[in-house]
């Protein structure tokens, strides 16, 4: 049976850095992956992040983590946005959706009106959120910069 719940990035993120790295392998950018554990820790105490954890017999078998936060362009207005969706091969089904609905719940409980999901254009993760409802709403457009240009 999977558990779903709120787990901390300084406890969680030394024992699943495999998992971490197939997730960068599968929809990491082009630069090293190395992240921090203390600056998780620093945005969820800080109240902007949460992680949810899908647990199996205690081992994590995937992860969301949701940033919360004001809206910029109107302070009034909280958005949730998704900084990272993942589950491991072997488990995937039902267990991401349930991370999601787990996730959209905890926002809603931390005040947000909104949710983000990043997802890949012409993915079927993609593709997934428009048949439940999701609309596009900004392209997100990237490229390195050397020496300043």
């Amino acid at each position: 049976m999977i558990e779903y719940r709120l787990v901390n990035p300084s406890e969680w993120m030394p024992s699943i850095r495999e998992l971490m790295q197939a997730n960068w392998a599968e929809t990491g950018f082009g630069f090293p992956f190395n992240p921090s554990a203390d600056k998780y820790q620093h945005l969820v105490d800080a109240g902007v992040m949460f992680i949810v954890g899908a647990l199996e017999d205690g081992e994590m078998v995937g992860y969301c983590t949701m940033i919360v936060s004001g809206c910029l362009h109107n302070p009034d207005i909280i958005m949730a946005a998704s900084d990272a969706l993942f589950v491991r091969k072997d488990k995937r089904g039902i267990i991401a959706g349930r991370l999601m609905r787990v996730a959209e719940r905890e926002s809603v409980d931390r005040g947000a009106a909104h949710v983000v999901w990043r997802a890949r254009h012409g993915t079927s993760f993609a593709d997934a959120l428009a048949r439940h409802g999701y609309a596009p709403a900004d392209i997100g457009m990237m490229k390195e910069l050397k020496n300043g240009h």
